[in-house]
C-alpha cells in the first residue's frame, strides 16, 4: 500500500472515532464491566497504544523483509477485529493510567497523535519500507503491517464500547 492511500485510511478512521465518540452519551463514559474497563479507559488505551506505535514506527530495525507486508491488511483486520472475542491482556505500558477525565480530553489528545502520525507519514519522517518490528502477540511485522493494525486496534476497542453500552 502506497504511503497516501495509508494516510487516506488513518483519516477516515480518525473520522470515525471522532464522530463515535461524540455520539457515547455521557452517562455512558464511566460505566465499567465488572473487572474491566470502563469507557473512557478504553480510549485512553487506544491512545497511548497509538502513541507508543508511532514512536516505535519511526525507530530503525536490525530486521528487514523482502516484502512491504508480513500479515497484511486482511490477516490483520481478522485477527484483530473479526476475532476480537479473543482476549489479549496488553502489557501494563499500555493500561490506562487516569488521564483522560473527559471525552473532549481524549479527542483532543487522540485528534493531535493522528495530526502528528499522518504529517510524519506525509513528510517522510516516517518511511513506509521493510523495516520489522516485533508485536507482542501478532509477531514480526513489517511497518506496512503496523500501519494496518493501527486503525484495526481502534475498530476492535469501538466494538468494545458498542458491547459496553449495549449492555444496558
Amino acid at each position: 500500500m502506497k504511503t497516501d492511500e495509508i494516510i487516506l485510511k488513518l483519516q477516515l478512521n480518525t473520522v470515525e472515532v471522532l464522530t463515535f465518540v461524540k455520539g457515547i452519551p455521557s452517562a455512558d463514559f464511566n460505566k465499567q464491566p465488572s473487572g474491566k474497563w470502563n469507557i473512557l479507559q478504553i480510549l485512553e488505551h487506544v491512545y497511548i497504544t497509538e502513541k507508543l506505535v508511532a514512536r516505535l514506527l519511526s525507530q530503525p530495525s536490525s530486521h528487514t523483509s523482502q516484502t512491504p507486508e508480513l500479515l497484511g491488511d486482511d490477516k490483520l483486520k481478522r485477527a484483530v477485529v473479526d476475532l476480537r472475542n479473543r482476549k489479549v491482556q496488553a502489557p501494563e505500558l499500555f493500561h490506562p493510567k487516569g488521564k483522560f477525565k473527559t471525552i473532549e480530553d481524549f479527542e483532543k489528545l487522540f485528534s493531535e497523535n493522528r495530526t502528528e502520525l499522518i504529517a510524519a507519514l506525509g513528510s517522510g519522517k516516517i518511511v513506509v519500507d521493510g523495516r520489522i518490528q516485533k508485536h507482542p502477540y501478532l509477531g514480526e511485522m513489517t511497518i506496512t503491517d503496523w500501519l494496518y493494525f493501527i486503525p484495526h486496534h481502534t475498530q476492535r476497542h469501538l466494538e468494545q464500547i458498542k458491547d459496553i453500552i449495549a449492555a444496558d
